[in-house]
C-alpha cells in the first residue's frame, strides 16, 4: 500500500508520538532502597528533601529519585547525623543503602 506524500506528512505526528511514548516507557526509575538494620528510627533526605521514615529492621524506597549525583542523609529522631552518602545513578539503577548504627547518646 502506497500511501500520499500529504497523507504521509498527516501522519508523522502521529508516529513521532508514539515513538516518543515508547522511549519514555523504555527508560527506568532510579531508587532508592533504604534497610534499616540500627536500633533508632531514622529520617531519610535526598538531596535536602525530607523523603521518608525508616524503623528499626524496616526497609523502605525512595522512588524515582532521578539520574545524576544526589547527597543522601539519615538521622535519627533528635536530628543527629547518622550517615551521608554521595552517590551517582544511572538510568534505571537502584541503590542499595545500609544502615547499621546509631549515634550514642
Amino acid at each position: 500500500m502506497k500511501l500520499s506524500p500529504r497523507l504521509s506528512l498527516a501522519a508523522l505526528p502521529v508516529l513521532m508520538l508514539g515513538i516518543g511514548c515508547q522511549q519514555h516507557e523504555l527508560r527506568g526509575q532510579s531508587n532508592v532502597v533504604v534497610l534499616n538494620e540500627s536500633t533508632c528510627t531514622v529520617t531519610v533526605s535526598v538531596d535536602g528533601w525530607e523523603a521518608t521514615s525508616v524503623e528499626p529492621s524496616q526497609i523502605r524506597t525512595v522512588d524515582n529519585v532521578g539520574v545524576g549525583r544526589h547527597v543522601l542523609e539519615a538521622k535519627d529522631d533528635l536530628g543527629r547525623l547518622v550517615e551521608r552518602r554521595y552517590i551517582e545513578l544511572g538510568d534505571g539503577e537502584d541503590f542499595h543503602w545500609r544502615l547499621q548504627t546509631c549515634p550514642s547518646r
